[in-house]
């Protein structure tokens, strides 16, 4: 997972190693069925999230393969005041 503040957007992204992308990068009304038991993760996305999309990942040097799926948020208003860590 990577989270990726690009002012007033973050981008999350998640990779794994199954090359296979959903059927359909547009989610339908009926992959929200509550009966299902999977496949409602890009519906969701759809409602939630300012834009979304995946790609494929060719084979890197030490063969793996896979995909990313990525969504933004965007900050509807002024960008949020820093907060400073609190120490451990």
């Amino acid at each position: 997972m990577r989270l990726l503040w690009l002012h007033l957007v973050l981008r999350i992204s998640v990779t794994d190693t199954n090359p296979d992308l959903p059927e359909s990068l547009k989610p339908s009304a009926e992959s929200a069925a509550t009966e299902l038991e999977q496949g409602r993760g890009l519906f969701i996305l759809d409602v939630l999230a300012d834009r979304w999309g995946g790609c494929a990942i060719g084979e890197e040097p030490f063969g793996f393969g896979g995909k990313t799926l990525w969504f933004e948020l965007a900050w509807g208003g002024p960008p949020p005041t820093p907060v400073p860590a609190l120490a451990a």
